[in-house]
């Protein structure tokens, strides 16, 4: 079964079945120790979009809202198996058109939804 670690703020870190490596909105906590294979950003606010602290591997894959929202569309990315589709977000403190969610859907049929709807 895969894992979920709450790292501390937004910042959580996701281990699929196969060992994969999910960091989604990277900044605050510790266990940043285990490089990212995905890292997932909801929004370019500084306390949401530290990747320098996981992205310590040369294929990792990188999601962002502005990739999550190219072309104005919520996109969908697969990515060897995990399923990953942006999904709209807001709040008081964040634009929908400038910020997204993420829908994790894996082989095993775990799935995860989260947002930028913290401040």
């Amino acid at each position: 079964m895969p894992k979920l670690l709450y790292q501390g703020h937004g910042s959580y870190r996701l281990t699929a079945d196969d060992g994969r490596v999910i960091y989604i909105d990277p900044y605050a906590g510790q266990g940043y120790d285990t490089p990212a294979d995905i890292i997932l950003v909801t929004h370019q606010h500084g306390d949401h979009n530290k990747i320098e602290l996981c992205a310590k591997r040369q294929d990792c894959h990188i999601i962002t809202n502005k990739e999550a929202l190219a072309d104005g569309n919520h996109n969908a990315f697969d990515i060897d198996g995990i399923l990953i589709q942006a999904v709209e977000a807001k709040n008081l403190m964040h634009n929908p058109k400038k910020c997204v969610g993420y829908i994790i859907t894996m082989k095993s049929d775990f799935k995860v939804s989260g947002s930028s709807s913290s401040a």
